[in-house]
């Protein structure tokens, strides 16, 4: 769980810092426009949506569509891309947070910490609400498929807010706690 919200948080500063090299960009490495194709080179996981909006899925095949059709709408009316998280030295998926991350812009410029013991806790069904104190990641869906952003002092739990990201499943909120 801890790996999406890294990967989303390098998404974030991949998009932000759009030209900055790999490394620069938290081993995020950009992929496809929406509509395109993302090539991966290796199973690993690939984040949609823009900053504070993502939808995070794990590829194991030669890549994915980037497409609504597959991740959902994490943006609706907002062009997206698609980037990969590239493999650390030690195999996996991204460098190890040596201490609390600081770097990640949220929505309107807001920073949020994201820890090594950090863990999702569900927090709300659909159409519910997602309390919480401060500012605080949330993810949307269900069966691994899930749209995420960036709120403060909680968000509503449905379609409205997040897109679609399972279409035809009950979905549930969650808090990154």
């Amino acid at each position: 769980m801890l790996r999406q919200a890294v990967a989303a948080a390098a998404f974030a500063l991949a998009v932000t810092f759009a030209g900055a090299s790999g490394a620069a960009a938290q081993g995020l490495v950009p992929c496809a426009r929406e509509h395109g194709f993302c090539r991966v080179p290796y199973p690993t996981r690939v984040v949609y949506g823009v900053p504070g909006r993502e939808a995070v899925m794990d590829v194991a095949g030669r890549g994915i569509p980037c497409s609504n059709e597959v991740f959902g709408d994490p943006a609706p009316g907002i062009p997206k891309r698609c980037a990969y998280v590239a493999r650390s030295y030690g195999g996996g998926f991204e460098r190890p947070l040596p201490r609390p991350h600081r770097d990640w812009p949220g929505r309107r410029g807001e920073v949020q910490e994201i820890y090594e013991t950090a863990a999702w806790r569900t927090c709300a069904g659909e159409n519910g609400f997602c309390g919480f104190r401060g500012v605080r990641r949330v993810r949307y869906g269900a069966h691994g498929r899930y749209a995420e952003g960036v709120y403060r002092g909680g968000v509503g739990c449905n379609n409205g807010t997040f897109g679609d990201p399972v279409p035809g499943v009950r979905k549930h909120c969650q808090v990154l706690d």
